[in-house]
């Protein structure tokens, strides 16, 4: 079977089989999904709607062969700093050098990574820093155990190799990726945003020059809930650069780590709990003190955040977030998440009209024809587009105006099974692709789409 031929039968199922389970109530709700682009000012609750972006699954220090080596990274304040000849708003220190002989490289959490002063047993005072070693080893294993999901999602990509402008955004979540049986993260899961949006980043803007993709600033604040430590990781004036292969992407992420948010954290597994990270929070504290090297308070002539950087990678994964209200939602805007709306469909109206076609199982027969009809088009620019969020939206509504056609049902209630129609294709590519009757293709498009029942009333 082709792949159009397969995406197809993918969103006649997902009309038809939604439709159709309206009228037993065994659909059951899942995760909604974003409003995006932007908001407006006005009109009903948007449906559900799962946008595709990435999960991390792999997030730790970034580690060079040693402080005298050049490696690729940021100059985060757009200076060269000098330990001999400090500006006066800065803390003495010496920037890296990048592989190109570029200078102002910002990563000084690197002077603790690379301590080499040994304690009485012969091991490295801060070797619970090194890699693989106890913190190293909790914040890799954080976000694939779901201690600290996060979600990223990339808009306006035109051209993979060279695009002017894209958009970035990231969230925390409270789901955790799917693993294998070797513990890898599995793509094309469904993971929610976090419901607090102090967890998401704004949106922020970057370049595709070569295919490497560069974005920034923005503060990224992420829960931890890690055995011992439950905390936030804050690091703020951040930049990201990576390259996105054809369903993941690997690159660096760094910014400034807040002095007091490293304590906080390193507080648990030291004085806390009986000195887990081999290292005692006083040794910390010295070392914070001699190479924090970010945001400067003059009052107290120190610096209370300290540069680092992290090498990062992630899958391809599909993203759910709250639908737009009638506010300034969607990216960049102000407005909040709602929930999806309900009783679409129980007006005088919409009755009438369902006792005209002979009930709600008159339905299903209508969608399962709109995708290869009237919908084609639409359909089309899905399967062209790579299935952006623009095309998506824009199958629903021809598939809910298709109904609306076909069975003087309202498009306030159509609407529901366009966008949950839409949502299913959005995430149920994957396992409908083999059989898009099968219980697997489903129990998918059941479980990650927003609640038909509750959405039409019937």
């Amino acid at each position: 079977m082709t792949a159009d031929g397969m995406s197809c039968g993918v969103i006649r199922w997902a009309a038809l089989g939604l439709a159709l389970a309206a009228c037993d109530g065994s659909v059951s709700g899942g995760p909604t999904g974003p409003g995006d682009g932007g908001g407006g000012t006005g009109g009903a609750q948007a449906p559900a709607v799962v946008t595709s972006g990435y999960v991390t699954s792999a997030f730790g220090f970034f580690y060079p062969d040693s402080l005298e080596s050049t490696f690729p990274g940021f100059n985060l304040d757009g200076r060269v700093s000098r330990s001999a000849s400090p500006a006066p708003d800065e803390c003495a220190h010496d920037d890296f050098v990048g592989p190109g002989a570029e200078e102002g490289i910002d990563y000084n959490l690197l002077r603790i990574i690379f301590d080499e002063e040994k304690k009485d047993d012969g091991e490295y005072v801060f070797g619970g820093f090194r890699q693989g070693q106890l913190v190293d080893g909790v914040i890799n294993g954080a976000v694939k155990n779901g201690s600290m999901t996060i979600l990223l999602d990339i808009q306006g990509v035109d051209d993979p190799q060279n695009d002017g402008e894209v958009t970035v955004q990231m969230f925390g979540s409270d789901d955790s990726p799917v693993k294998g049986t070797d513990e890898s993260v599995l793509p094309y899961a469904t993971l929610s945003v976090h419901p607090d949006p102090r967890y998401h980043t704004a949106v922020f803007t970057g370049s595709i020059v070569d295919g490497i993709l560069t974005a920034g600033p923005f503060d990224l604040i992420l829960p931890i809930n890690i055995q011992i430590v439950q905390d936030e990781f804050v690091v703020h004036g951040s930049w990201l650069r990576l390259e996105l292969g054809d369903d993941s992407f690997e690159g660096l992420i760094a910014g400034y780590w807040d002095v007091s948010n490293i304590r906080d954290i390193v507080g648990k597994p030291t004085t806390d709990n009986g000195n887990a990270a081999n290292f005692t929070i006083e040794q910390f504290d010295a070392a914070m003190a001699l190479h924090a090297d970010g945001d400067y308070d003059p009052s107290a002539r120190v610096c209370t955040s300290l540069t680092t950087m992290f090498t990062f990678g992630g899958v391809q994964a599909f993203i759910a977030r709250a639908g737009g209200d009638s506010g300034e939602g969607g990216s960049g805007g102000s407005g909040g998440p709602v929930d999806t709306p309900v009783d679409q469909c129980v007006g005088a109206d919409d009755q009438a009209a369902l006792e005209a076609i002979g009930g709600v199982g008159a339905i299903g027969p209508v969608a399962s024809e709109c995708p290869t009809t009237s919908c084609a088009p639409e359909l089309t620019d899905v399967l062209t587009s790579g299935g952006s969020d623009g095309a998506r939206i824009a199958l629903g509504d021809c598939i809910a105006q298709c109904i609306s056609d076909a069975t003087g049902l309202s498009r306030m209630c159509t609407d529901c099974y366009g966008a949950i129609a839409s949502c299913s294709v959005s995430y149920c590519l994957q396992p409908c692709a083999a059989d898009s009757g099968s219980p697997e293709c489903a129990e998918c498009a059941l479980e990650h789409c927003a609640d038909l029942n509750a959405c039409t009333g019937l």
